[in-house]
């Protein structure tokens, strides 16, 4: 009973006196920047270095929790006019019941599918909208662009979430709205995707990957290390995936994934990503059948989806070729 008191007075405190602070994406050699672009804040890794001391299930429980709780994220002033510029949302309902904002733009006739990483929004490919008006006039009267913020995010129901109900989500929209000229995908988003394609049935004739993760189990190494938990709290989690997905959940990663994924792809990744590693991009590029994997360098992880050179390469591909 005291442990389980403890365990929700940690909880209390930390969604209440911890906002997990994203840092300047502008590269700034010699700086903390370079090194991290989430500072994870001090009081987290306080609370996970206490909670193990106390009780490993105690750590555990915590460290399941903030897997799969996206950090709340406040929607940047440039993004801002391009979720005005959609317009009201349509509310999906996702098959745990809850709701989820579904946007669209444009009268075109091919559809084009947006899909935000993790603790991210559709808006944050408002970027590559701008060049692509630049490039083609007529664009949104050639094609109709459609934007999702997943469960436990931006305007959606829910505090947690795992990366199969973005795909879940992906194949909800693809009933509606048919099979998508293109999916354009950043971070956890690429991993949805090609798990939407291989395991939920949705059609693409192209895909654009930005900055995919690798193998789930690294992903929860990568967690377990900016946290703080140790190696027992790190088993206990890859158990509870094992539980839910199988002994064999890796195969549901992005380069797993990539292996049976025939659709012509680019892959990005930008060698000072400092939240998905390169090497993981390099892993889902090589395993892709038709896949392009392009290294760029000194942009990060965000700043890349602002890119002039990203975004001419992703119009080419998609566009024009």
């Amino acid at each position: 009973m005291q442990v389980r008191i403890l365990f929700w007075a940690l909880q209390f405190s930390i969604c209440h006196s911890v906002v997990l602070r994203p840092m300047n994406d502008q590269p700034q050699p010699h700086s903390a920047q370079d090194r991290a672009s989430l500072q994870v804040p001090s009081i987290m890794r306080r609370t996970a270095q206490l909670s193990q001391r106390i009780s490993i299930a105690l750590a555990a429980k915590i460290a399941w929790r903030w897997f799969l709780t996206p950090y709340p994220f406040k929607i940047p002033k440039r993004e801002r006019p391009m979720e005005e510029r959609f317009g009201t949302p349509e509310l999906f309902t996702h098959p745990r019941g809850l709701t989820y904002p579904v946007y669209t733009l444009g009268t075109g006739p091919k559809h084009i599918l947006f899909v935000h990483g993790w603790g991210g929004r559709f808006t944050q490919f408002t970027a590559l909208l701008d060049h692509c008006e630049v490039q083609n006039p007529h664009f949104l009267e050639e094609y109709t662009l459609i934007g999702f913020n997943a469960l436990a995010h931006r305007g959606a129901q829910g505090k947690r979430t795992m990366m199969p109900e973005f795909g879940e989500c992906i194949q909800q929209i693809q009933q509606r709205y048919g099979t998508f000229h293109s999916i354009i995908a950043h971070s956890l988003g690429c991993n949805a995707a090609l798990y939407a394609q291989m395991e939920c049935g949705t059609k693409a004739d192209h895909q654009i990957l930005i900055a995919p993760p690798g193998l789930i189990s690294g992903m929860v190494g990568l967690f377990c290390d900016a946290v703080g938990f140790n190696a027992k709290v790190h088993g206990r989690i890859i158990a509870n995936l094992k539980k839910i997905h199988g002994e064999d959940f890796d195969s549901f990663s992005a380069p797993g994934l990539a292996a049976r994924n025939t659709i012509p792809a680019l892959v990005f990744h930008d060698f000072n990503d400092n939240d998905t590693p390169i090497a993981m991009g390099r892993s889902v590029g090589e395993n892709l059948t038709h896949g392009t994997f392009i290294e760029t360098k000194g942009l990060g992880h965000r700043r890349i989806l602002r890119d002039p050179n990203v975004l001419s390469q992703i119009y080419s591909f998609i566009f024009t070729a």
